[in-house]
């Protein structure tokens, strides 16, 4: 994955690449694009001018790029479609769900191990009283999630891992941004189940007195 996020025929990340696959959300279109690319698809195959580049889709522009005999071809296009009505599916479903009541909570304890994950990562960087150093403008929203005030999103947490190997080599990219993944969608569920409750008692009718 991160031959391919390096890849100069590559636009999107390897955070992004690594959040689709984590299938946690519905990744964009330029994602599922380039990781559709390599898969159904080949880059030294592709066959086009430079005009094809001005006014061509980015995300799926490649797939007529291939030769017409090329087997991947209908297999990007059923996939191209597959995504198409899942896209279309989930904004349905988003344009019909009613936005639920605002509600405080206090942090779930199952957020701990979010927090416990994310200071593991900076212990290996040997860093983590200097925080600047290797997040830059983002230290105010790692702090908050060191601080269990907010969880990080997927793209959020590989952006994490890959900063934290920076500083240190011998961390495992793949299997440290799947262990904070695994910890963070533990967190969002009970921070949802903790709304759940929170609303539930905010909804009662209090009783009065005859």
């Amino acid at each position: 994955m991160a031959w391919i996020a390096g890849h100069e025929a590559t636009t999107a990340s390897r955070a992004s690449l690594y959040a689709a696959l984590s299938g946690t959300r519905l990744p964009k279109k330029e994602t599922v694009g380039t990781l559709l690319r390599w898969w159904a698809g080949n880059p030294a195959d592709e066959q086009w001018s430079s005009d094809d580049l001005l006014y061509a889709e980015p995300a799926w522009a490649w797939i007529g790029w291939l030769p017409a005999d090329h087997e991947g071809r209908t297999l990007a296009v059923q996939w191209k479609d597959r995504y198409t009505r899942l896209v279309q599916k989930v904004e349905s479903g988003r344009q019909f769900t009613p936005r639920a009541p605002r509600v405080s909570i206090a942090p779930p304890p199952e957020q701990q191990r979010v927090i416990d994950e994310l200071k593991r990562l900076l212990g290996m960087t040997r860093l983590d009283d200097q925080l600047w150093l290797i997040f830059g403008s983002l230290t105010f929203r790692v702090e908050s999630y060191l601080k269990g005030k907010t969880i990080p999103s997927d793209d959020m947490c590989w952006t994490i891992v890959e900063r934290c190997k920076s500083f240190a080599p011998s961390l495992d990219y793949v299997r440290a941004g799947q262990r904070l993944l695994a910890a963070v969608e533990v967190a969002r569920s009970a921070r949802a189940r903790d709304r759940r409750i929170a609303r539930s008692h905010t909804s009662r009718t209090p009783m009065t007195e005859a």
